[in-house]
């Protein structure tokens, strides 16, 4: 009897045993398949956004570069504006004179104080310093109005 029991409980086991393992494996299956269907769902958004925020950066890029050409533009124009003479005789030569001018001035007032200061007219260590950051200015002032005056002439060449 116990024998009996025994195989019909063993019976009913084996027939419902392969379902369950046939249910857990299809659960798994679908759980693996919706895991990588939401990877794939999130690579593929921020794949998205990537490429949205690469395309507005190069529209970034591209709305400065208008900008910068616009304003370059609009610099050549202001320089080449104030290039033009007035027609006014009096003004037109004060324009012409203002920067010789200055810069004889500055060269007088430094020349003196440098032969001041080496003759030993004075004997201030402070005034050494600042004839020494003077002429290190002078320098500098020199070389970049050159420089830029060239740059500005040579754009007028080639826009010519």
């Amino acid at each position: 009897m116990l024998t009996a029991l025994f195989s019909a409980i063993t019976g009913l086991i084996s027939g419902i045993v392969p379902d369950i393992l046939k249910e857990v494996r299809e659960t798994r299956a679908a759980s693996r398949e919706m895991e990588f269907l939401r990877l794939n769902h999130q690579l593929t958004l921020e794949r998205a956004k990537l490429e949205v925020s690469a395309k507005l950066e190069e529209t970034h890029e591209q709305r400065l570069m208008a900008e910068i050409a616009a304003t370059k533009e609009q610099i050549v124009a202001i320089v080449a504006a104030q290039a033009q003479p007035t027609g006014v005789v009096w003004i037109d030569s004060f324009n012409a004179l203002i920067r010789p001018f200055t810069a004889l001035m500055f060269v007088l007032m430094f020349a003196i104080g440098l032969c001041g200061y080496s003759f030993g007219l004075t004997h201030n260590d402070a005034f050494g310093a600042a004839m020494t950051g003077m002429f290190s200015e002078a320098i500098l002032a020199t070389l970049g109005f050159i420089f830029g005056y060239r740059s500005v002439s040579g754009q007028k060449k080639a826009a010519a």
